[in-house]
Order: C-alpha cells, then sequence, then structure tokens
C-alpha cells in the first residue's frame, strides 16, 4: 500500500472517529435550552412579558420568536461546524501534502517543455 493510500485510510478513520465522538458530544444531549422555538418553555415565559396593544405585543412575540429562531440556528451551525470542519481541514491539508510531494517526484517542466519541442518536429518535417 502507498504512502498517500495509507495516508488517505489514516484521515479517513481519525474523520470518522471526530465525527461520531463530536457528532455524540454535540447533538446527543441537546437540552429545551438549546433548541427554541415558539413552543418552546423559555421562549413562552418571555413571550408573556409582552404587552401593550394589540400590535405592540405583536411585534414584541415576533420579535422574541425571530431571535430565538435564528439564535437555535446559529447555535446548530456552529455544532455542525465543529463536527465536519476538522475532518475537512484535515483531508485538504493531506491532500495538499501528497499533491505537491507527487509534483516534486514528477519531471520538471523545462523536461516536458524538451519533449513537446522534439515531438511537434518530428512531425511537421514530415517524417513518422
Amino acid at each position: 500500500m502507498s504512502g498517500s493510500k495509507l495516508g488517505k485510510w489514516v484521515v479517513a478513520g481519525v474523520s470518522l472517529a471526530w465525527m461520531t465522538w463530536a457528532g455524540l458530544d454535540q447533538f446527543g444531549n441537546l437540552s429545551d435550552s438549546d433548541i427554541e422555538n415558539h413552543s418552546s418553555t423559555s421562549v413562552q415565559e418571555r413571550l408573556k412579558d409582552c404587552s401593550g396593544t394589540y400590535k405592540q405585543r405583536y411585534e414584541c412575540k415576533e420579535n422574541i420568536v425571530i431571535k430565538s429562531t435564528n439564535n437555535t440556528f446559529y447555535a446548530m451551525f456552529g455544532r455542525l461546524a465543529i463536527v465536519v470542519v476538522p475532518p475537512i481541514i484535515l483531508a485538504t491539508a493531506l491532500h495538499m501534502l501528497t499533491r505537491r510531494r507527487s509534483d516534486d517526484d514528477g519531471p520538471n517542466d523545462d523536461l516536458l517543455q524538451e519533449h513537446h519541442r522534439r515531438h511537434h518536429r518530428r512531425r511537421s518535417s514530415g517524417r513518422h
């Protein structure tokens, strides 16, 4: 097994282990306060504090619901980033490392250009 294939398997294994552990840690024990929507207890308590005219109460409640929904979205997005971003960074680093190594091992540009010039001269001179 070549080094790059072994590296890919190691990165895949580490990434899978990370996503399993981080996923369980981030999403396995969510409480009601982590996920707020219009029917959650904490939002309902805040909605009770809205007073004034019908329009004022409506705007107050609408702002509370929108803010709690946005906060939940950002919190869940952050949790998802914790689970997914490190494996992406690790895979990208491995790809860049193996690509750089393969570029260093390959023929240099001068040799390739000389080969193309010779090949082009042979074809254009009429001899095959």
